[in-house]
């Protein structure tokens, strides 16, 4: 299924490099119905097994194996939350960023891990 749904930021300048399967989210069930995963959030991608963690500035343990951030927002209904619905995402590693436009402020050990990815800091 897919859905669109209006609003959203462009937080993307340009995408250089992404990894060519996205990833299923491992963590959905810490997100709440109706509430959106934004662009731009950290990620802990595990390409063997395809699932993307999503990682908060508070999970301090997982800051250093963040290896992307996520390309678009997730929208989290009903249908996502179901036994055979899931939510995938499309992770990022190369490319520049409106770092000011995050939903959530990415750690300096975070940026240090992605150094593919370019901050372009408006005023």
């Amino acid at each position: 299924t897919n859905k669109s749904y209006g609003g959203g930021k462009n937080i993307w300048h340009e995408i250089t490099g992404k990894f060519p399967v996205g990833g299923t989210i491992s963590n959905l069930a810490d997100f709440a119905e109706g509430t959106v995963i934004p662009a731009g959030s950290m990620v802990v991608f595990d390409t063997v097994s395809a699932t993307a963690k999503i990682v908060k500035a508070s999970d301090s343990g997982d800051l250093a194996n963040v290896n992307g951030l996520t390309e678009n927002d997730v929208y989290v209904d009903a249908a996502v939350k179901s036994a055979t619905g899931n939510a995938t995402v499309a992770v990022v590693f190369a490319g520049t960023i409106y770092s000011s436009r995050l939903a959530e402020e990415v750690p300096a050990e975070v940026w240090a891990n992605l150094p593919e990815v370019k901050q372009f800091k408006e005023a």
